[in-house]
């Protein structure tokens, strides 16, 4: 019948706060991996492209230019014998063999490109040493045999041909190489710019989140809470208080609605307060009306019969009767006078304070809240425990179980019994509503009560009826008055 538990499992707004953040810092993590990610492979691919394979290249083109500045110089001293000639021959060897290691570290990791150069090498190393060199000694030795210098120039022609065949060889698979590179690069940007594009809705995802976030769970609620708590200063205490929301709002919202409905019953005890001096009121006027007028009357009318009795005995017999049913009015008027008059006069002295009376004024507050009247029923002395703590251990009892059923059970009867004997004091409160729903622990209010009750002997106990729910309170009879 308490919907405690609910509050207790909501999660609180720390907690939604702590985890919006980190929503928002997970996202934006990932939206920097990914951007991070992509200029990274961009700058790998752009270095790979720049301190590799662009060198090697050049160092390519270099190479060919060092093999041509060889066989140009060693063919110049063939036809001339000029010695100046071989210094184009000798540098470009010195050139090419530096060459040659240069690219063995930058080809390195290309098999391609590794065979390619080593064909370039046997085939340089078959060049010089089956021709260039052979011209040269032809030269030196053999200056005035001009048909032996031709027939070595003719096969280094050839040989060196070949070695033209595989620079060219080493110098397409090169731009090969850099070819793919380039690719690489305009790929790595594109993931880069992929990248730097999620970021950014990763950014418009992480502001929208946000403002989700903050409107659902906590200005959205805080806004009804408000516009609830306006209604109800504005005089509307009819008006249930929203308590969706955080914890901690649910918490102000239950506490604002505890404080509704206590003015609410407050409002009720004021104005039970007024029909009840309203009807004092009314029983005095009655009461003077009856007395000034009706019983005047009527005493007059029993006086006037009487003396016609006297006057004539012979209708004594027809009279008497009508005397004595007037004596029966008068003394019946006697007595409703002096109950309206004592009544009226208890009400005035606090009487009403009495178990039974503050039983049914409870009752009757309400009312007003479930919508119907709950029976009542009173049995044995129960006003000998007005004046004691028990009196008012029971009134806090049925105001927190009608305020259970009102509240919880969508009942459409309720039944109070109060029964006093010479074991105890007894209070049930049954209705025949939802029940006890299953998982939902009991509140605050009920298990505030029957700690109280325990402290004076007692219990109170609630009842699953299949349908509806009773409410048992009960304390044992004082010890100074089990005698009686």
């Amino acid at each position: 019948m308490t919907d405690s538990s609910a509050d207790t499992a909501r999660v609180s707004l720390r907690v939604l706060l702590w985890l919006a953040i980190g929503i928002l810092v997970t996202l934006f993590a990932v939206s920097a991996v990914f951007s991070v990610y992509g200029r990274l492979a961009v700058r790998a691919s752009v270095d790979d492209l720049s301190e590799q394979l662009l060198p090697a290249q050049r160092a390519v083109a270099e190479l060919t230019t060092s093999y041509v500045n060889q066989e140009t110089g060693q063919r110049g001293y063939a036809l001339t014998g000029d010695p100046q000639f071989l210094e184009p021959y000798d540098e470009g060897r010195r050139d090419a063999a530096a060459l040659h290691t240069r690219l063995d570290t930058l080809l390195a990791e290309d098999a391609a490109a590794q065979a390619a150069l080593q064909t370039t090498v046997e085939a340089a190393e078959a060049w010089r040493a089956r021709a260039a060199e052979r011209e040269i000694s032809a030269r030196r030795d053999n200056a005035s045999e001009p048909d032996r210098i031709l027939s070595e120039t003719a096969a280094g022609k050839e040989l060196f041909d070949g070695l033209r065949a595989r620079l060219a060889a080493l110098s397409a698979r090169t731009d090969v190489l850099v070819a793919e590179q380039v690719e690489r690069v305009h790929s790595a940007q594109a993931l880069a710019n992929i990248a730097t594009l999620v970021g950014c809705v990763l950014a418009v995802v992480m502001v929208v989140t946000a403002v989700y976030l903050t409107r659902r769970l906590l200005t959205r609620p805080i806004d009804h809470l408000l516009a609830d708590i306006s209604a109800v200063a504005g005089g509307d205490y009819g008006r249930e208080i929203d308590t969706d929301g955080p914890r901690e709002v649910a918490i102000i919202a239950g506490a604002v609605d505890t404080m509704r409905i206590s003015l609410l019953a407050q409002n009720e005890q004021l104005m039970a307060a007024e029909r009840a001096s309203a009807r004092d009121d009314e029983q005095s006027r009655m009461a003077a009306d009856l007395h000034d007028v009706t019983l005047q009357r009527v005493f007059g009318l029993g006086l006037t019969l009487t003396s016609l009795g006297f006057r004539h005995p012979r209708l004594s017999a027809e009279l008497d009767p009508l005397i004595d049913e007037t004596d029966s009015i008068v003394r019946g008027l006697r007595a409703v006078i002096f109950d309206l008059t004592q009544s009226a006069a208890a009400g005035r002295s606090g009487d009403v304070g009495s178990l039974s009376a503050s039983v049914s004024e409870i009752v009757e507050i309400s009312a007003s809240a479930l919508g119907f009247t709950p029976d009542v029923c009173a049995e044995g002395p129960i006003d000998r425990y007005s004046d004691r703590e028990a009196g008012a251990e029971l009134q806090a009892a049925l105001r927190e179980a009608l305020s259970n059923v009102a509240r919880h059970a969508q009942a459409s009867a309720c039944t109070v019994r109060v029964t006093a004997d010479e074991d105890g004091l007894v209070l049930k409160v049954s209705d025949n509503g939802t029940g006890i729903v299953a998982g939902v622990a009991q509140g605050y209010g009920l298990t505030n009560i029957r700690d109280r009750v325990e402290r004076l002997g007692g219990h109170a106990v609630v009842r699953d009826l299949e349908p509806g729910t009773e409410v048992e309170w009960a304390i044992p009879a004082p010890k100074a008055s089990t005698h009686h």
